[in-house]
């Protein structure tokens, strides 16, 4: 790729290093989700250029987690007591799992201040242990 060409990459990447996007949080990560689509619609590049970056950080943010849940329950399988059971046919991407986070957030009947602090793979799990129970277990 020509030099030119890497130019906005780049400069895309330096802006997402200077903002303030972070989902430790599930308060964090449902706010960068619900601003995503407000910014989209704006003309300024640079508010183009957060919703792609914010974007991008919920999609690594969900592959990590589905990655590492994933490994986790491996090695729980292995010990004899598996967290959750995916279907044989099943793997976890991105989309599944953002889609898995949100679902199981809204679903969850906690108080607000209590869902808000939970951390994004707290939710997950929960979400991955509702949605795909080991058999034997209700």
């Amino acid at each position: 790729m020509p030099l030119l060409r890497r130019i906005p990459y780049f400069c895309s990447f330096l802006y997402l290093l200077n903002t303030p996007v972070h989902a430790d949080t599930m308060e964090h990560y449902m706010n960068i989700s619900h601003n995503i689509p407000q910014m989209e619609m704006k003309a300024d590049s640079q508010s183009q250029m957060w919703a792609k970056s914010a974007r991008n950080i919920l999609t690594l943010t969900s592959e990590s987690i589905a990655e590492s849940l994933t490994l986790a329950n491996q090695a729980a399988t292995r010990a004899g007591s598996p967290l959750f059971c995916l279907p044989d046919n099943l793997t976890l991407d991105a989309d599944q799992m953002n889609k898995l986070i949100m679902n199981t957030f809204l679903g969850i009947s906690s108080q607000q201040s209590d869902k808000n602090k939970m951390t994004v793979s707290q939710v997950a799990l929960l979400g991955l242990m509702q949605k795909y129970p080991c058999k034997g277990e209700h």
